[in-house]
């Protein structure tokens, strides 16, 4: 099925980007009983529209070619549903992020007036997490949105939700129950759209050295086939070399600085780590010159574009999937139709957005702004966006770093 080969490349892409998966090596400890917390009884008032304005937020709201926004389409009359989050694991910043947005969120209009959404976190266990779903569907929640800790073993736990006429939605890790809705974000689309910008960057014409990324890991060699594939459609552009980053910045301006020494006619970079190590391999070769490069959503990857006034895109992950999760939930609670299978789009920001997309076009490409989109008061490692440009709700970033 089309959501599995999709869900392969979430675990593993993002140990460049930041998944929502474990790749600290290790989990929070467990508590002796899931811990829950209900958006209904926030520890601080939401902001209000005055005081929101000072703060950092969201790229400005770019919406689909209809001129409705995804939180648009959210019914804001009807019955106030009540939706529970199933999270295994909390060990890094992504899902810190992920809880903070989707809690914010629910207390927004019109979601305030349409949900009550109560999060549950467990240990990082498929056993606990099942277990978790299992009390939840005894609770009796209208939708449970999960994002699970196995791509089997939850199954049987969802399956008794569904079998319940509680709606499942997966979103961010991958699970294979098919009576379920699954959320996923294309990441093999990203390196399509990423080398289909840098080519129109350069003109069609140019010499393109791609990145391996980490040898053994699947969703590496899916990403460089997708952008050398991109490039092969260019009669102008010739892939000259490649090289192995290994998703760290040293080794991927080390394995660089050998590739620029053998030739340094080079137009493009995809690296699938971080735009300090294509910077720094070319500057300390004294090449003024910084080709067009690409990578994952990292806050520095954008400034370190801006700041050595080089194109450049990147990809995001985005926390916010978890809030799309919820948006999806009520509509379909609704009566909305939708697939089974849904699949977005990342968010992307770069230097520009006026080139010509092709198959494309229709892909939101925010153009990269210090203080709005990138941040250089904020740490390199900061995701953001990190939400859909057409969700229509802006995030702000004081909820995003836990303020």
């Amino acid at each position: 099925m089309k959501k599995k080969l999709v869900s392969i490349l979430l675990c593993v892409a993002l140990m460049a980007s930041g998944c929502g998966g474990d790749n600290s090596g290790s989990a929070e400890e467990p508590a002796a009983a899931p811990e829950t917390e209900e958006s209904a009884e926030p520890e601080t008032e939401a902001p209000d529209a005055s005081e929101q304005a000072e703060e950092n937020t969201a790229p400005a709201q770019s919406t689909e070619a209809d001129g409705e926004s995804e939180t648009a389409k959210v019914n804001p009359e009807g019955e106030k549903y009540r939706i529970a989050l199933s999270n295994s694991y909390m060990g890094n910043d992504w899902r810190q992020q992920m809880e903070r947005i989707v809690e914010y969120v629910a207390k927004q209009e019109p979601y305030a007036s349409r949900c009550e959404l109560t999060i549950v976190n467990c240990d990082n266990t498929p056993e606990a997490q099942a277990a978790s779903i299992d009390a939840l569907v005894q609770e009796g929640y209208d939708a449970i949105l999960v994002d699970p800790s196995s791509e089997t073993a939850l199954n049987q736990a969802m399956k008794r939700a569904t079998d319940a006429g509680i709606l499942v939605v997966i979103f961010d890790q991958p699970a294979s129950e098919e009576s379920a809705y699954e959320i996923t974000i294309d990441a093999v689309k990203a390196y399509r759209v990423m080398a289909k910008w840098l080519a129109e960057a350069v003109g069609g014409t140019g010499n393109a050295v791609v990145d391996q990324g980490l040898p053994g890991a699947a969703v590496s060699e899916q990403e460089y086939n997708a952008a050398v594939e991109i490039f092969d459609q260019y009669e102008g552009i010739n892939v000259v070399s490649d090289f192995i980053s290994n998703y760290a910045e040293a080794d991927g301006e080390a394995s660089l600085a050998s590739v620029i020494a053998a030739n340094s006619d080079i137009d493009i970079v995809v690296t699938q780590g971080f735009m300090t190590s294509v910077t720094n391999a070319f500057n300390k070769a004294g090449i003024e010159k910084i080709p067009a490069s690409c990578g994952g959503g990292y806050n520095g990857n954008l400034l370190t574009c801006l700041e050595n006034d080089c194109d450049g895109i990147i990809h995001v992950y985005i926390p916010g999937i978890s809030a799309i999760a919820l948006n999806y939930a009520i509509r379909i609670l609704d009566g909305e139709t939708m697939d089974k299978d849904i699949v977005i789009d990342p968010a992307y920001v770069a230097t520009r957005n006026d080139l010509d997309m092709g198959e494309f076009s229709d892909v939101v490409i925010d153009v990269a702004e210090d203080g709005v989109n990138c941040f250089s008061d904020q740490p390199s490692s900061l995701q953001w966006p990190c939400i859909s440009s057409n969700f229509g709700l802006d995030i702000p970033m004081s909820v995003v770093l836990g303020e």
